[in-house]
């Protein structure tokens, strides 16, 4: 078990490792898109945007790691977990959005 403080933080360690390899993959996945220049024709474009809208996602993941000393000091994380909050938020709303654009793009065309 991982400790910090007497708390189990294992959790916290799986879900920043999960979001890190997510991040690189993503990162990845990117530059490959530009480089061969895929870009060009509306279905890869799409799957660029669900890429980016994936590696925002993953991002926001691995800032939540900032909150295993969330008991330390709240008035210091208070205002950090709101804004995290809302891109978290964000960001699942823009990878629903990407998702529906390209499930009406390859059923309608």
């Amino acid at each position: 078990m991982v400790n910090y403080k007497g708390r189990n933080i294992l959790h916290h360690v799986v879900f920043t490792s999960a979001n890190g390899v997510s991040v690189l993959v993503c990162l990845l996945a990117t530059i490959l898109i530009l480089r061969l220049k895929l870009y060009k024709k509306l279905v890869y474009r799409l799957a660029l945007y669900q890429v980016l809208s994936a590696l925002a996602m993953a991002s926001v993941g691995v800032m939540q790691v900032m909150f295993i000393n969330y008991d330390d000091s709240p008035n210091i994380y208070g205002r950090i977990c709101i804004a995290i909050g809302f891109l978290a938020v964000y960001t699942q709303w823009m990878k629903l959005l990407f998702t529906m654009w390209v499930t009406f793009h390859l059923f309608c065309f």
